[in-house]
């Protein structure tokens, strides 16, 4: 396991689109899709993400007014999420949000056609095994899976960055999905394990604009100048 002599902590996965690769390409990246860096919020630069766009991982500072404004968000329950076929599991491994934040994007993918997930790979056996339980037990089921913790630490070693001697860590993984809510709207969905449950953004017309205008109001305007933030997106593969 992607663990040091304090066996509670993993060492946290570099925020890269090629790390994100080798993570979900063997366990069932569906072959349409890939990983690959998102370096603007400006609608111009939004515009050339191929299709189709499935999520957004942000990797944010979570720390002062930003991390304060997300717990009363929490407390408030003001975004909490009605509908359902949203997967989404609770987080019990510390410094394992990386790891979590690409469950999130990749068990929430469509059922069928091109851009789902294969009947026998490994993320689409553990998400069939996972279905009928609570987000908790999800976790315990997901910490009990070789799959989850061989793959991080298969990750966490590919990287470019050195391995951190302090897993203290303050920054931390998100993931932004489209979902359909009760009321047959589309809507903008962030999942983060260490919320109590999915966390509604507002509404979808245009996934990554929109996705861009929630990053943008409720974590870079909250941030006080704070830049440690990186964001990665989902998507079809760019044109050679």
């Amino acid at each position: 396991m992607a663990q040091t002599s304090d066996s509670s902590k993993w060492v946290p996965l570099e925020a890269s689109p090629d790390v994100f690769n080798d993570w979900s390409g063997p366990l069932g990246l569906p072959k349409s899709l890939t990983f690959q860096d998102l370096f603007s919020l400006d609608s111009d630069f939004l515009s050339f993400i191929p299709q189709p766009r499935k999520a957004v991982l942000l990797l944010f500072p979570s720390r002062g007014k930003l991390h304060d404004e997300r717990e009363r968000e929490e407390k408030d329950e003001e975004g909490k999420w009605n509908g359902e076929g949203v997967w989404w599991i609770k987080q019990t491994i510390p410094n394992a949000c990386g790891s979590i934040g690409l469950l999130h994007a990749l068990l929430n993918l469509p059922e069928k056609g091109p851009d789902a997930l294969g009947p026998d790979s490994q993320l689409m056996k553990f998400k069939s095994a996972s279905l009928p339980l609570s987000p908790l037990d999800r976790a315990k089921l997901l910490d009990e899976s070789n799959f989850f913790s061989e793959a991080h630490l298969s990750a966490s070693q590919s990287g470019q960055s050195s391995i951190p001697d302090d897993l203290d860590v303050d920054t931390h993984f998100i993931t932004f999905i489209e979902a359909t809510n009760e009321k047959g709207e589309k809507r903008i969905v962030e999942l983060d394990g260490g919320r109590n449950g999915p966390f509604d953004r507002g509404q979808s017309e245009n996934f990554l604009e929109d996705v861009a205008k929630v990053v943008q109001e409720k974590y870079f305007d909250r941030a006080e100048g704070d830049t440690n933030f990186n964001m990665i997106v989902l998507a079809g593969h760019p044109e050679d």
